[in-house]
């Protein structure tokens, strides 16, 4: 049989064990301001078997966003109050909890009271303070690496362009015998004159290429007062080379050429551009590549200046009662290039690869809020 003071006892255990469960231990009495929009944020520990007990009001204002989170982001609750009064929350297992307490505008006097009804006696005196801790994460990536294996000796044919061959021929661009005239009294006739030249384009075809190797020019007075009608009169030699005679001073088989002795003196220009000729003949600013004056003047472009038009521009300045009559010549050498295609053994070694797949360990560290390990 069972005898009353057993009885009494059991009872008087139980009993104790329902008023200690009960009975709250305070983690946090607090009292703070928020200014503006401003959020104030609070970490305690909870022990597993823990009833929480969380009470919290504004002195005035009307309201916050109170939440709480069970870390790292497990919301619990998350409501906007002004006041909160024995809000119970229970703790399923042992756990950092974040308090965020969030204001929208104005400044708010805060009071927030946190406790923690344990489950027994043995977390009685739990301590409800935090410690960072490091953690540790893994990852893995697959990816593929070339390997190399060997080397292998490849045969091949290159065909490379190379001269056949290489003719010039002449282009005469111009052979004029050009009257210019003076300013006159009576009919103010324009004294000045212009010729213009287009030289030949360089054009590439397959196998062949044709380009202007260069271009060369003679100008010279031919008027009465030039000895050079006097010596055609006598049966002597002209100084007006022709054609065939600059294509030579072009080639540099002839060095120089030969000018009129006489007075009669033309102003000459050499201008590039069609504007500039254009103020030349209204007697306006312009530009030129290179100009002269006397009763004649020769010239060669190489290499240079071989592409486009050009203008050799005449001006009777000396004499303002007499025209004048100028020769100008003008040729242009050609070069065709032929080409063939030639055909040349060759060998390369090439590296041979395999893909070899691998794996790359991955290592990041984060920092995380635990409870306070008090066995350490």
């Amino acid at each position: 049989m069972i005898h009353k003071h057993h009885i009494l006892c059991i009872f008087l255990i139980l009993n104790a064990a329902a008023i200690f469960a009960q009975t709250p231990v305070q983690v946090a009495d607090l009292s703070f301001k928020l200014n503006g929009k401003t959020a104030e944020e609070f970490y305690y520990s909870f022990a597993e078997g823990d009833v929480m007990v969380v009470d919290f009001e504004l002195a005035k204002g009307k309201g916050v966003q109170f939440e709480i989170v069970e870390l790292p982001n497990q919301i619990k609750t998350s409501q906007f109050t002004a006041k909160m009064t024995d809000y119970r929350l229970n703790v399923y297992s042992t756990k950092v909890y974040l308090f965020r307490i969030t204001n929208g505008s104005g400044n708010k006097m805060c009071s927030l009271h946190i406790k923690r009804i344990p489950k027994s006696q043995e977390t009685l005196n739990f301590n409800t303070g935090w410690e960072w801790k490091t953690l540790y994460d893994t990852t893995y990536t697959h990816y593929s690496e070339d390997s190399l294996v060997g080397h292998d000796t490849v045969h091949y044919v290159e065909t490379l362009k190379e001269v056949a061959s290489r003719e010039m021929s002449e282009v005469e661009l111009v052979n004029n015998n050009e009257h210019v005239h003076s300013v006159g009294y009576i009919q103010h006739h324009n004294p000045r004159k212009y010729i213009k030249i287009d030289l030949p384009k360089n054009q590439m075809f397959s196998n062949t290429e044709q380009r202007v190797y260069g271009w060369a020019y003679w100008i010279g007075v031919t008027s009465k007062k030039s000895q050079v009608i006097g010596k055609l009169l006598k049966g002597g030699s002209s100084v007006i080379p022709g054609i065939p005679m600059l294509k030579k001073f072009l080639l540099g088989t002839v060095a120089d050429l030969t000018l009129p002795e006489g007075t009669d003196i033309v102003y000459w220009y050499l201008i590039n551009n069609s504007s500039d000729v254009n103020n030349f003949i209204n007697g306006q600013y312009f530009s030129y590549v290179t100009k002269g004056y006397g009763t004649g003047a020769y010239s060669k472009f190489i290499n240079d200046n071989t592409q486009g038009t050009f203008y050799i521009c005449l001006h009777n300045k000396e004499h303002e009662h007499w025209a004048i009559d100028v020769c100008v010549q003008a040729v242009a050498l050609v070069e065709t290039i032929t080409y063939k295609d030639v055909d040349y053994p060759r060998t390369r070694i090439v590296p041979q690869y395999v893909k070899v797949p691998k794996v790359r360990r991955n290592i990041t560290s984060r920092q995380v809020r635990v409870p306070v390990d008090e066995d350490k």
